[in-house]
């Protein structure tokens, strides 16, 4: 009895982190950016979101060159559809790079408060 739950467990754990590996891409910034209030350096992060309520999301940046450095949870409004180009879309609000949308081969994710502060 304890292997076939210990064997469930272990099932359900592998599919939990393979469920997560999911929501995640890699992205490169080429430039520093300011993501919600963090600023971020250039430089490759990991990009990871979960749903919070049917298309928004909370969405997470942080660092694989440097587990110091600063890292980014913003929420964001998730768009489903197929990019052609994956990267990063910035503005300048008030004299300082943002970033706006991020967007990988299938989803765009439209960064609220970069949405709120454009305005």
């Amino acid at each position: 009895m304890k292997r076939i739950l210990g064997l469930g467990l272990f099932m359900l754990l592998s599919s939990v982190a393979l469920f997560a590996a999911k929501n995640s891409q890699d992205i490169t910034l080429s430039s520093d950016v300011k993501v919600g209030a963090t600023q971020l350096h250039q430089g490759r992060y990991e990009a990871t979101w979960t749903e919070v309520n049917g298309s928004q999301v909370q969405l997470t940046l942080r660092s694989k060159e440097s587990k110091s450095a600063a890292s980014a949870t913003v929420p964001a409004r998730l768009v489903a559809e197929g990019q052609t180009n994956a990267g990063v879309v910035t503005s300048v609000v008030d004299g300082v790079k943002t970033l706006t949308e991020l967007r990988t081969s299938k989803l765009r994710f439209v960064i609220e408060d970069a949405t709120v502060a454009a305005k």
